[in-house]
């Protein structure tokens, strides 16, 4: 089964509509707790660590931003 809402928004598209299967979707993974629970056990990358360092910079900044601004 295919997600119909994500084939709906796309369906006029030039190259046609995009599929993504039904266990890929939020829905699904929110109905079905034991398949979005993996524990993220993978070493720890450079690319990661610099990825999530970046994220945490920009989530602090953007804190710093709305509370000036405020």
């Amino acid at each position: 089964m295919y997600d119909l809402r994500t084939y709906l928004a796309t369906k006029d598209l030039p190259g046609g509509p995009i599929y993504i299967e039904e266990h890929f979707t939020a829905e699904y993974q929110l109905m079905n707790p034991q398949v979005a629970d993996k524990s993220d056990d993978r070493p720890l990358t450079p690319g990661r660590a610099i990825g999530g360092l970046i994220s945490l910079v920009l989530l602090v900044g953007t804190g710093v931003y709305l509370f000036v601004a405020w």
